[in-house]
């Protein structure tokens, strides 16, 4: 399964996991769901908002803004580790919330 152009699970996955990425993509709005989906391919080595913005192509805080909302739902965590960024400040690397833990 898709979402735009970003492949929402790995081949590997489980078919758990893909059914349970699968019923929460479809409640999300588009932007969230290419944030999730982005999420979701990085696995558990995660992504800095530079990384996502990056990839994204946006130095706005658009794809940032729907980050911080699929956070606060619970779909997405910090996982404790930092990155240092070339600017010298540190990162956060954030993660989807594996499916198990989501209430």
């Amino acid at each position: 399964m898709t979402a735009g152009d970003y492949t929402l699970y790995r081949k590997g996955d489980p078919l758990t996991s893909r059914i349970a990425a699968q019923a929460i993509l479809a409640l999300l709005p588009a932007l969230q769901q290419a944030v999730y989906a982005y999420a979701y391919a990085q696995g558990p080595d995660g992504f800095t908002d530079d990384d996502m913005m990056d990839h994204f192509g946006s130095i706005r805080s658009t794809y940032r803004t729907r980050r911080s909302e699929l956070t606060r739902a619970g779909l997405i965590m910090d996982t404790g580790r930092t990155r240092m960024l070339p600017t010298g400040r540190s990162a956060i690397i954030w993660a989807i919330t594996p499916p198990e833990y989501i209430a």
